[in-house]
């Protein structure tokens, strides 16, 4: 499997059509895997040895575009609109103002027309004619079409001594989808500055403290422990324990929050936020590259590495759709010419052609993706496979998993006692050897009480709990089950409290019975009434004694609740509870997270239950999941606004168009305000607050 990742930024890419053919060029270089988004301009390779970059730039070029080599696309676009929207405001004025009229004015236009149709329009021919190369057609064959046909019927006439051309129409189609095209990158440039920004919070090089001495380095050869130095208006490099007496930082990066923080020596930074005191030391907990902001930038690049199905469908129609717009237009200019209107004919198939580039629908997806994916990174929520959007806008259930979800995981022994001849000591020191090896709360409250022993062989059983060799015995360490010494047992659960219980057994025997317990996450209170207020029905199921869960869930006001429930269970429930997203955080959460609609993992949790989940929440903060899925209902309904505003125009106006009712340079400046409407609209997702938002 190819594990290795890369990205690549592509030049000359017009439409979702262009990105396919790229794609499809890099993908038969051996060991590539490739996607590219139209929406980033950008190719994020997967491959699973040394990377040959001529031969992927080689791919690129094959497919008719370049490796991006950081030429500003704006600013390349930017004469071309000039010389198009002076020359063509002309042109259309004195063909169509008849004050402005003179004798052979047409000769004028033509002049004025031909700098147009051969420089402004260029991108489009050319995009045309790679497609034509390709046996393909986008867009930009719809537009190269239909003003080459304007343009070449008009010399047609005017060397023939007609008076009535149409450059006209050449010149101000291809300059009014410019501009479309112009405002498009704009707007869509800004959509994803903010993903860029997070991306690009760590700095390339930065100042640690070795024997003494101060010496700048590359940020990604800061170890863990070194002493790194931030001036006032740096970025910290690396997560770290503030050293100086306190600091003040600007975390709003990270957190989206305005106001600084004020921070007391010892206190936890984050890389990526800003320091705006004077110097302070930081002693690093991470490298860069395993820092909280890396952990984001990761999953970012993984989610937007990623096509997904509804952006897969909007290629398929767009492949379906061109040809099908060639032919209409043809059958237009026949239909018209059979009833006698040869002109009209000609006027209203330029009119079609134009009318019906899908441009719109090319970006209608992937925009609104982009700022949701945006949009939640700012929330510590990463949005780790976009499809998962539209299932979790459907959810009705809510199905959390209770330790390091809704209570904040940090176990602590609480009470222990002896069982079967031996002494509490005794068995504390078995249970914390076996469970010395193992990151579950449970194992890491229990490891820290005896380090006099050692274990072996050390196995996890998921739900079940840890075995492993401790002076030639086998010790068990987990859940209660059926011993020798039952009885004894039975009258020991019998005075324990609502707390999670563990059973240190050996030979057959239960030798020691362990109440461990935990917090409340703060605010876990609110986000159940929010879910609840909001419509969504909840359900707490863990493995922990039902004790302890009936507890909690009481306190949190969720009705539907079961404890003691083991993996295969809580697979069994997420399975029967359709519609539902699950919420949860370790390895024994992992299969319900796996056939969840849609799933949920905290951030501090187990790699493959975030592996297994479809969002991740970084910071652990419950009060993300009802924002989480506010923005994925949101984002779901964006899509579909999206997908009206392109293909609306599209269906509603070619039959116009061909009723010979829409002016071709109309249909030029409709279908540029179709691409504009889309954007804007995709970024209407940044301005809202889901915190505050109350969905139906």
């Amino acid at each position: 499997m190819p594990n290795n990742l890369t990205e690549l930024e592509i030049e000359g890419m017009t439409c979702t059509a262009c990105a396919r053919r790229v794609e499809k060029s890099l993908n038969k270089v051996p060991g590539v895997s490739a996607y590219v988004d139209f929406a980033t301009e950008k190719a994020h390779l997967q491959f699973d040895s040394a990377l040959d970059l001529d031969l992927v730039k080689r791919a690129v070029e094959d497919a008719g575009y370049k490796v991006g080599e950081g030429k500003p696309e704006l600013q390349a676009l930017k004469p071309k609109l000039w010389i198009g929207s002076v020359l063509s405001a002309l042109a259309m004025a004195f063909a169509m103002i008849p004050q402005l009229s003179f004798p052979d004015v047409h000769w004028l236009v033509f002049a004025l027309s031909t700098p147009v149709f051969f420089y402004v329009a260029a991108p489009f021919h050319i995009a045309a004619i790679k497609n034509l190369r390709h046996l393909s057609s986008t867009m930009d064959t719809l537009v190269s079409l239909g003003s080459t046909v304007a343009y070449a019927y008009s010399v047609y006439l005017i060397f023939s001594g007609m008076h009535h051309t149409y450059f006209e129409v050449a010149a101000v189609v291809p300059t009014v989808v410019l501009i479309g095209r112009y405002i498009e990158v704009r707007a869509r440039r800004s959509a994803t500055d903010s993903v860029r920004a997070l991306l690009g919070a760590i700095p390339q090089k930065a100042i640690v403290e070795r024997d003494g001495m101060r010496v700048e380095i590359d940020t990604a050869a800061i170890k863990n422990g070194d002493l790194v130095l931030v001036a006032a208006g740096e970025r910290v490099p690396v997560d770290g324990l503030l050293q100086s007496a306190n600091a003040t930082l600007d975390t709003s990066t990270l957190t989206g929050e305005s106001l600084p923080v004020e921070l007391v020596s010892g206190a936890l930074i984050t890389a990526g936020t800003t320091s705006l005191s004077g110097e302070i030391k930081v002693l690093a907990q991470s490298t860069s590259s395993t820092s909280r902001l890396s952990q984001i930038a990761d999953l970012v690049r993984e989610a937007t590495s990623q096509k997904t199905k509804l952006a897969s469908l909007t290629d398929r129609i767009s492949a379906v759709f061109v040809p099908a717009v060639i032919v209409i237009a043809l059958a237009t200019f026949i239909g018209w010419g059979l009833l006698g209107d040869w002109t009209k004919g000609f006027e209203a198939a330029v009119a079609v052609l134009v009318i019906a580039c899908p441009c719109a629908l090319g970006i209608a997806v992937p925009m609104s993706l982009v700022v949701a994916t945006s949009v939640g990174a700012k929330r510590s929520v990463v949005i780790r496979n976009p499809d998962s959007l539209r299932d979790l806008a459907k959810t009705k259930t809510v199905i959390f998993d209770k330790t390091g979800t809704l209570t904040d995981g940090e176990l602590r022994v609480v009470n222990s006692r002896g069982l079967g001849g031996v002494g509490a000591a005794t068995m504390l020191a078995y249970a914390a050897a076996v469970e010395a090896g193992s990151k579950h709360p449970v194992a890491k409250a229990i490891s820290k009480l005896s380090s006099a022993k050692t274990a072996s062989d050390v196995k996890e059983v998921a739900g079940v709990g840890l075995i492993g060799m401790v002076d030639g015995i086998e010790v068990h360490v987990g859940k209660p089950q059926r011993y020798e010494n039952q009885a004894e047992l039975d009258e020991a659960l019998s005075l324990v409290g609502p707390n999670t219980l563990v059973v240190v057994s050996w030979e057959g025997w239960a030798h020691g019975l362990i109440e461990l317990s935990d917090e409340l996450r703060p605010g876990a209170k609110e986000v159940v009434s929010d879910l609840t207020e909001l419509g969504f029905e909840t359900m707490l199921l863990s493995g922990d004694a039902p004790r302890r869960v009936e507890e909690v869930a009481k306190v949190l006001g969720i009705n539907s609740f079961q404890g003691g429930v083991s993996p295969e269970e809580k697979l069994e429930v997420v399975k029967r509870t359709k519609d539902s997203v699950m919420i949860g955080d370790g390895i024994n959460d992992v299969a319900a997270l796996s056939a969840a609609r849609a799933s949920i993992a905290m951030g501090s949790g187990a790699h493959a239950a975030q592996a297994a989940s479809s969002i991740t929440i970084l910071d652990d903060s419950p009060s993300a999941i009802p924002f989480a899925l506010k923005l994925a209902k949101r984002t779901h309904r964006n899509i579909f606004q999206n997908l009206g505003w392109a293909f609306g125009y599209n269906v509603l106006l070619i039959p116009v168009a061909a009723m010979g009712l829409l002016n071709p340079m109309l249909a030029g400046a409709a279908m540029a305000f179709s691409s504009v409407s889309v954007v804007a609209n995709a970024l209407r997702l940044r301005w809202q607050d889901g915190s505050k938002t109350k969905e139906s």
